[in-house]
């Protein structure tokens, strides 16, 4: 995954927002504290979270609430990436 950091927590404790290109696996991670929107752009993602698993294309949403494992597959995605609070890299876990 390639970020391109827009808002991050430096401008604000209360929200940051990302745009990122996706094009294979981004591994299983957790947010402790930050709710997170994924909005794609363009292309497709694959969710999945919580058992299930979402296909969303274009113009589609998910929100994940802190607390829950998500793994993303993208198919040449270009997804936008809402975190509130901001995003703090003390605050994702990581399944590796």
């Amino acid at each position: 995954m390639t970020i391109y950091q827009y808002f991050s927590e430096s401008d604000s404790p209360h929200a940051s927002l990302v745009t990122a290109d996706l094009n294979g696996l981004h591994s299983r991670r957790m947010n402790r504290r930050s709710v997170k929107l994924y909005f794609v752009l363009s292309g497709n993602i694959r969710i999945k979270s919580d058992g299930t698993e979402h296909e969303i294309g274009p113009l589609g949403a998910a929100m994940i609430d802190p607390g829950t494992w998500v793994e993303l597959v993208g198919e040449a995605a270009r997804i936008a990436i809402l975190y509130s609070p901001a995003f703090n890299l003390d605050d994702e876990i990581i399944d590796e």
